[in-house]
């Protein structure tokens, strides 16, 4: 059966670090980055779009690319022997057609990957390379409606709470969240939870292999010795220190505070808060 599994995130939650545990996994070997490179990759890659459909996407306004792209999600499910991986960080919506971005036909479920947003704040500001002020203001509430991405179509931007919620609650969707906390603490019982999720036949050794080739010291090495193609340049290194908890070394109280504020009856729901 073929269709989608969705490795949904808001950005700065652990998304590639779970891909590439599930790519070991499913390899049986340690990462080569130069081999990951388009495995599970983004869901929204702009010269996808324009193949699948015979148009150019620069052409289109982006309601009708809105419009479009479940056609394009359908078309690649039709023609893929197995089910996909796609990582996504667009918040799970209606095209303007009122259909959803991601069809329920093709979706087999998704793997919704989380953050404690005070961690995201400071992880996001080392991203974008701006201050942790702007970062907390940019996830309360975003400067424009969409933003452009290399090699991507532009897509929605919303408030990490709006962000959260949209996928908790996508109706008619089967969502197994992943807390980034838990990978911490528990990389192969996490990693356990998600392959069976996947329909994944998994041994315990396996497993651990997997883990033990993508802790992020290894990942740190590979990227000194390789590079990371998904690293923006104005980042000095893309694996930094994928601890939790750091935000309390970094934030202030009132910045805490806030973020708090924005996003607290989400954070509430998922045990960041007492």
């Amino acid at each position: 059966m073929s269709g989608y599994y969705w490795l949904a995130s808001y950005p700065k939650s652990g998304n590639t670090w779970m891909r590439l545990a599930l790519w070991a996994l499913r390899h049986g070997k340690p990462v080569d980055f130069a081999e990951f490179a388009g495995w599970a990759t983004v869901s929204g890659l702009r010269a996808v779009f324009d193949e699948v459909l015979g148009v150019e996407s620069s052409d289109l306004s982006a309601a009708e690319i809105e419009t479009l792209r479940p056609r394009v999600f359908e078309t690649l499910s039709g023609e893929a022997p197995e089910p996909m991986l796609r990582k996504v960080h667009e918040p799970w919506i209606l095209t303007p057609a009122g259909e959803p971005m991601f069809p329920p036909a093709v979706t087999l479920g998704a793997v919704y990957i989380v953050r404690d947003p005070r961690d995201v704040a400071v992880a996001l500001s080392h991203h974008q390379g701006t201050s942790l002020d702007r970062a907390i203001a940019f996830m309360r509430s975003p400067p424009h409606e969409r933003g452009a991405v290399w090699r991507q179509i532009d897509y929605h931007w919303v408030s990490w709470r709006r962000h959260v919620e949209s996928w908790l609650d996508a109706p008619g969707v089967r969502v197994l969240p992943v807390r980034y906390e838990d990978m911490v603490a528990d990389m192969p019982a996490v990693l356990a939870e998600v392959a069976t999720f996947l329909g994944w036949d998994a041994e315990p050794e396996a497993i651990a292999a997997a883990v033990e080739a993508t802790t992020f010291e290894r990942l740190r090495i590979e990227e000194e010795k390789q590079g990371f193609g998904e690293k923006p340049l104005r980042m000095e290194r893309f694996f930094r220190r994928g601890e939790a908890g750091g935000w309390r070394a970094v934030l202030s109280a009132e910045q805490a505070a806030r973020i708090q504020h924005d996003h607290g009856a989400a954070m509430r729901r998922l045990g960041y808060l007492e």
